[in-house]
């Protein structure tokens, strides 16, 4: 089955392999909270092993300001538990890709 990430307050989703098949969707929410993006939206989520631990991270993103937020996983791939998020770094500055 592929189960369905929302987000509570944007309309982005993700799909997560476990099959072929979609699950009912379910809101994600990081360090107890609901994620909400920054700015007017257009989130871009990716479900993906970000640090090589071997468990998928939750990368999202974001229109606003061309940044992408890491919410690293202290769960398992089953059982996502998201930890608040941190930008995505490129040297000592936070990466961007320009928007217009």
């Amino acid at each position: 089955m592929l189960r369905l990430l929302s987000f509570a307050v944007t309309v982005s989703a993700i799909a997560v392999a476990v099959g072929n098949e979609l699950e009912s969707p379910v809101n994600v929410a990081a360090a107890g909270k609901p994620i909400d993006v920054e700015g007017v939206g257009y989130a871009a989520p990716f479900y993906a092993d970000f640090d090589g631990d071997g468990i998928h991270d939750l990368l999202v993103g974001e229109f606003y300001k061309g940044r992408m937020r890491i919410y690293p996983n202290q769960g398992t791939n089953t059982e996502p538990k998201f930890a608040e998020y941190v930008y995505f770094q490129n040297g000592a500055e936070t990466g961007r890709v320009p928007t217009g």
